[in-house]
């Protein structure tokens, strides 16, 4: 138990440090390789998830397509910052982005071809919507870290940090609330560890956190005004609670895999994936709230 804390102590550290450093010691390639990293890492967990599954999906490939859709999100945030704030409705409205016009078109045309090789058709179904649904999954939802960074040139790094602290302080909340008090199980075909409580505890730890954390915010518009106590408060809550349905789906599939981590790169964490996952969710959730709200 003390050996599982402490190394769960030491991983969480290096990350804080490596987050810390890269968000505003480096210049934004570095950041952006790091993302990268985190993504190509939980894509390679993923996958290989599915193929203990027993789903067939051509696991450097699916891998390769996931760095090149990061490295043209990287791309267009980095180089075209201006470009990712646009409305979706009203003036100033743009179609949908070549990434989108492009990348995934061209990315299911590919797997196809790829299944064609194959000597049988038995799951092509089954590869063909994995390999999508793992892309989606967790390149394009964690790639918004690459939007939160550049929206704002002095704010941007400050508008991650938000949003990692209060996610994870709400996992932290979810862990210690349901160890302390978890009588009644959230979803128990789930996740049996996984209860009311703890998600309780987890929006009161992001709220609180959020309304701590409310300078780090600075004059960014949230809902359309200028941050106040209610507003960081209520964008809390809705990351917390966001965020705890990001980690339950996480165990769905999980579950599906019959595996306990999706990894063991992060000593008493698991893999990478377990710990990305309320991030997926709010990631786009709180640059949605930035820039639509």
């Amino acid at each position: 138990m003390m050996r599982n804390l402490n190394a769960r102590l030491l991983s969480s550290a290096i990350l804080v440090s490596v987050v810390l450093g890269t968000l505003f010691w480096c210049p934004l390639w570095v950041f952006a390789l790091v993302v990268g990293w985190f993504i190509l890492v939980a894509l390679y967990e993923f996958f290989t998830m599915a193929r203990q599954r027993g789903i067939l999906v051509h696991r450097p490939l699916s891998i390769g397509l996931g760095m090149v859709f990061t490295a043209l999100v990287a791309w267009r945030s980095i180089v075209e910052p201006g470009l990712v704030p646009t409305p979706i409705l009203g003036p100033g409205a743009t179609v949908l982005s070549w990434m989108w016009d492009v990348f995934w078109p061209a990315t299911i045309v590919i797997i196809f071809i790829r299944q064609f090789t194959r000597e049988n058709t038995f799951e092509a179904l089954g590869g063909l919507a994995t390999t999508l649904f793992g892309l989606a999954y967790i390149a394009a939802l964690f790639s918004y870290v690459f939007y939160l960074r550049t929206m704002d040139p002095q704010r941007g790094a400050w508008l991650v940090l938000f949003l990692i602290v209060v996610t994870k302080m709400g996992d932290v909340g979810a862990y210690a609330t349901g160890s302390v008090i978890g009588r009644h199980t959230l979803v128990p075909r789930i996740s049996p560890r996984k209860t009311v409580e703890g998600f309780g505890g987890a929006v009161v730890a992001s709220a609180v956190t959020a309304l701590l954390a409310a300078p780090l915010l600075g004059q960014q518009r949230i809902f359309g005004q200028l941050p106040s106590p209610v507003l960081s408060a209520a964008v809390g809550v809705i990351l917390g609670a966001v965020g705890q349905l990001g980690d339950l789906a996480e165990s769905l599939l999980k579950r599906d895999c019959q595996v306990k981590d999706t990894g063991s790169l992060l000593p008493g964490l698991g893999g990478v994936l377990d710990v990305i996952d309320s991030l997926l969710f709010t990631a786009p959730l709180f640059y949605g709230i930035l820039i639509y709200g």
